[in-house]
């Protein structure tokens, strides 16, 4: 994975939680696959403010998970109902936004970073997992789900950083989406599945 011709320096992965009830996780790697950064946050302010002011920001490209908008489960009794009311002139389809399922959280950062010209790539953390083979038969984010995906990556990757007491989800989440992000450089093949305003949604080709 070293094999870069690009200017960029360091490739940060930041696995985005859908709010502040759950942490969200940032990964800084340098050109050696080294891990140098892991820091964990909650609320949206704090991870703006690390994009803003990050030393490592101007020479890296990143790559960030996608945050699927958990108001859906809250109002699913809200679309099953649509199913029963009668359609009239006042009646909205997605009024309140009850059908969307991504999360708008700190896209505003993400296009400003775009727009001062630094690399920036979305992508679906199961969808990735699953093209890694580190996807495991235990419910996602749960102890031996973890402790699974972490051994996965010690063998996988050879990472020396990781530590023997279990990281976080999230953590090991962002520790992927780095690596995903110097492979990008490294132009392996990757497919787009859509775009968030203009940002694109990637996954990796599936290993053999």
């Amino acid at each position: 994975m070293q094999n870069l011709s690009s200017k960029e320096n360091f490739f940060i992965g930041l696995y985005l939680a859908n709010s502040s009830n759950y942490d969200s996780s940032v990964c800084v790697m340098d050109r050696n696959s080294h891990i140098i950064l892991l820091d964990k946050f909650y609320f949206a302010q704090d991870i703006e403010y690390f994009l803003e002011n990050s030393p490592y920001i101007k020479n890296s490209i990143i790559c960030a998970s996608v945050a699927y908008d958990n108001k859906i489960l809250e109002g699913k009794w809200r679309i099953h109902a649509k199913n029963y009311r009668m359609l009239g002139e006042d009646f909205k389809v997605n009024r309140d936004n009850w059908i969307n399922r991504i999360s708008k959280r700190c896209n505003g950062a993400f296009l400003n970073l775009s727009k001062q010209g630094i690399k920036v790539i979305r992508t679906d953390m199961d969808r990735l997992r699953q093209a890694y083979k580190l996807q495991s038969y235990y419910l996602n984010g749960t102890s031996i789900d973890c402790k699974n995906l972490q051994t996965s990556m010690k063998l996988k990757f050879d990472f020396l950083e990781l530590p023997e007491n279990m990281l976080p989800a999230s953590s090991l989440n962002a520790i992927i989406c780095s690596i995903f992000a110097m492979e990008y450089l490294n132009n392996i093949e990757t497919k787009e599945i859509f775009n968030i305003e203009g940002i694109p949604v990637l996954n990796r080709k599936f290993d053999n």
